[in-house]
């Protein structure tokens, strides 16, 4: 909080001197106000599950476009995520390894994770890695900081949607191929291409990345690959169809004890839908199909090829989704749809496969008033294993007159999140079923204020509580076992600070600070492992000059609340070891663009920090990567 003080007494001071500044050159409020639609409207999400401008939602979102992915030393959905303001992610070790998602201080498993809208979460844990996605394919994440349950079900947390690139335009083919080297043995290409024959438009992506690793048992391959078809239908709409997979294996390298374990994936994921008007009214339907295997192995020492322990899960979902959007009333927005679901679950702890099946209709209606704009949503999920839900929501923004570029938001909603399959009937030794398991339900609360007082500087305030009754943590069963149990009622609650300031132009900085407080109400106790970071700041420097350089640095600083991890040496003696987490991890990019041609380089981890919150999967230190792309 202490951050969120200062940051706010360094804005004003921003303000004040651009002003100054700005009474000088003799700009301000008519150049405020020739940006005003622009500002509010430039960015489309879909967290209406139809096409809306930023400025009319009534929830925390924030949205990475695919320009800015471009400028950011990233290589997988984990990397970019862990840039943006109050969303962190568990770093482990460096390239495809596991991570896990917190949104304001949630648990990984209550962050719904999307592509193109179709659901990855996973049936045996909950969980997303984002790190096994790629980026190249990536058009615009939307991340929904917050509760959405009443569009999107189960989510108690918060919502990413990653929208993938479009199909191409022209008829002569567009693409790019790039190739990368990297620290610990590391190389990676990538190639892509996009265009449009008639009516039929295409885009295809593939990358594949080896690494070396640091020592023995320490290595990572991967191969990603996305296409995507888009056929016109003149009068009677668009058909398009995609697919996309990650397929690989990375080891962990030596843990402390002398032992090592060993993880491959298969992830696939696919859509077929129809696009169209009928009567003014955008239909939409969808057939989704989402399939991940993961297999883990556990050795007892670096020169063991046999596993002491195989683990292996399937999960396989089948969605289809309806949905219709229309105006009604001039510029009100009424959305109606409906989810079925069935996904299927397979493991090693299961001595049969388990299903789940699920049927949602939603209704959502944005009435305006200006300056007012209102949300009502509502939605009902029938869930075979854990009965029904419903969520509703209501929230609205007001944009003030006489400050164009200012607007406050605010919504309370009734959320909730369903139990991992595998959490009920697993047969897990170290883990008991708990066949009583019920769904996380809360009632959250969001406000926020975000303002462009000049050109030159953007800021944005957010507040959220979230009473959960019910909430899922885990349980100590016996001297051997633990479990997930529902505990009676937790508090979540916090604040996030951002702002931006373009120094001039070509030069911008951002700043943000978040808290995060999770309590258990019952005892008083904050809860710790798995909730987030109870502090976390993200900075950043963006440059861009006329000559094709660019320089983007990032930061992040997390504080984790975890307990401190407790492990057998080689000796077999216990050892107990804190998260090493509270340093500054920055890392930055350059590249310079020519005609056909960009060279970057990439510095990661730039300040050689040791860092862990897992003591067993410690941060790379310092190194570089550097690559070329060829644009065509």
């Amino acid at each position: 909080m202490k951050f969120a003080g200062a940051s706010l007494i360094i804005a004003l001071i921003i303000v004040g001197s651009i002003r100054i500044a700005e009474a000088e050159t003799g700009e301000g409020v008519e150049a405020k106000s020739e940006g005003q639609e622009a500002w509010l409207e430039r960015i489309v999400v879909t967290n209406r599950r139809a096409q809306v401008g930023l400025g009319e939602a009534t929830e925390d979102i924030s949205v990475v476009s695919e320009e800015e992915i471009k400028k950011l030393p990233s290589r997988n959905l984990g990397e970019v995520l862990n840039y943006i303001s109050g969303v962190n992610i568990e770093t482990r070790q460096g390239f495809g390894r596991a991570s896990a998602i917190s949104i304001q201080g949630s648990t990984s498993r209550q962050v719904r994770v999307m592509i193109d809208g179709i659901p990855l979460n996973s049936q045996a844990n909950g969980q997303v890695n984002p790190a096994i996605f790629p980026i190249e394919d990536i058009s615009r994440i939307e991340v929904i900081k917050g509760a959405s349950s009443s569009l999107w079900g189960s989510g108690l947390g918060g919502v990413i949607n990653v929208i993938t690139r479009d199909t191409g335009k022209t008829s002569i083919p567009k693409g790019s191929l790039s190739t990368s080297f990297a620290g610990f043995k590391t190389q990676k290409e990538s190639l892509d291409l996009s265009g449009k024959a008639a009516r039929l438009g295409y885009y295809l992506f593939s990358s594949y990345m080896e690494s070396g690793g640091k020592g023995p048992r320490d290595d990572v391959l991967e191969k990603k690959g996305f296409g995507k078809l888009s056929y016109d239908l003149k009068d009677m709409g668009k058909i398009i169809a995609s697919f996309g997979y990650s397929n690989g294996g990375m080891n962990s390298g030596e843990f402390p004890d002398g032992s090592w374990q060993g993880e491959s994936y298969r992830s696939s994921y696919g859509k077929l839908s129809w696009e169209g008007d009928l009567a003014e009214t955008e239909l939409k339907v969808e057939l989704k199909n989402y399939r991940q295997e993961l297999i883990t192995r556990y050795y007892g020492s670096v020169a063991d090829d046999n596993p002491s322990l195989r683990i292996e899960s399937r999960d396989r979902l089948y969605q289809l989704s309806l949905n219709s959007a229309t105006h009604v009333r001039g510029e009100d927005l009424l959305v109606l749809g409906a989810d079925f679901d069935c996904d299927t679950l397979k493991s090693t702890y299961l001595q049969k496969a388990k299903a789940v099946k699920l049927q949602a209709p939603y209704v959502n209606y944005t009435l305006k008033l200006e300056p007012w704009d209102f949300n009502f949503g509502l939605r009902y999920d029938r869930n075979t294993e854990f009965g029904g839900q419903a969520s509703p929501a209501a929230g609205f923004v007001y944009k003030f007159k006489n400050a164009p570029d200012t607007l406050l938001r605010a919504t309370v909603s009734r959320a909730f999140n369903a139990p991992a399959l595998l959490w009920k009937y697993n047969e897990d030794p170290s883990t008991a079923p708990n066949p009583d398991l019920k769904p996380e339900r809360a009632w959250v609360y969001e406000a926020g204020l975000e303002s462009r007082p000049i050109q030159r500087l953007w800021l944005k305030l957010s507040l959220y509580r979230s009473d959960v009754t019910d909430a899922l943590a885990r349980a100590q069963y016996n001297a051997t076992q633990d479990y997930m149990e529902n505990f009676e009622k937790f508090r979540k609650q916090g604040a996030e600070l951002q702002f931006r300031v373009n120094i001039f132009e070509g030069l911008d900085f951002y700043a943000a600070g978040a808290f995060n407080d999770v309590e258990n109400r019952a005892t008083r106790e904050t809860v710790r492992g798995g909730v987030g970071p109870r502090q976390s700041f993200n900075l950043g420097v963006d440059y861009k000059n006329k000559t094709g350089f660019s320089l983007s640095l990032r930061g992040y600083y997390n504080r984790w609340n975890e307990e401190a991890a407790v492990y057998l040496n080689q000796a077999g003696d216990e050892v107990v070891v804190d998260a090493n987490d509270r340093k500054m991890l920055c890392d930055v990019r350059m590249s310079q663009g020519f005609k056909n041609l960009t060279f970057f380089l990439n510095i990661h981890n730039l300040t050689n920090s040791k860092y862990w919150q897992d003591y067993n999967f410690p941060f790379p230190e310092r190194y570089f990567e550097g690559g070329v792309t060829f644009n065509w």
